[in-house]
């Protein structure tokens, strides 16, 4: 949650918490339950024909979520199933310059909130 809680404290100040697309940044939030969504923090995308990279750390108690990049002008496919300790990469919709963010989803029988922490980069 800490990043994603910078991210909107600084655009409530008015100053760009994006980072640059080629280099990692960390990852921690909750997921909803029952189909509910979690986002990491933006980075700008400096390529528009290269996939992200999502290298996941933990996703808690032994859950498995989806995830895809997004952005206001485009959103890549899904990546389905992302479990402990994987890297994988999440399918480009998203044009260079843009905005960009990890949004996880949680299948709609899930129960509780589950917790996921890790690294990505738009690329």
């Amino acid at each position: 949650m800490i990043v994603v809680a910078c991210g909107a404290l600084l655009a409530l100040s008015g100053v760009s918490a994006a980072y640059a697309g080629t280099s990692y940044s960390s990852c921690n939030t909750t997921v909803g339950k029952f189909n509910g969504s979690g986002y990491t923090g933006y980075q700008t995308k400096s390529k528009s024909s290269t996939a992200g990279s999502l290298a996941s750390s933990s996703v808690g108690g032994n859950y498995k979520v989806d995830a895809r990049m997004k952005a206001a002008s485009g959103t890549g496919g899904w990546v389905r199933d992302v479990t402990d300790s994987e890297t994988r990469n999440l399918p480009n919709g998203v044009g260079a310059g843009k905005q960009a963010r990890v949004q996880f989803s949680n299948d709609a029988l899930t129960r509780v909130d589950v917790q996921v922490t890790g690294k990505w980069k738009s690329n």
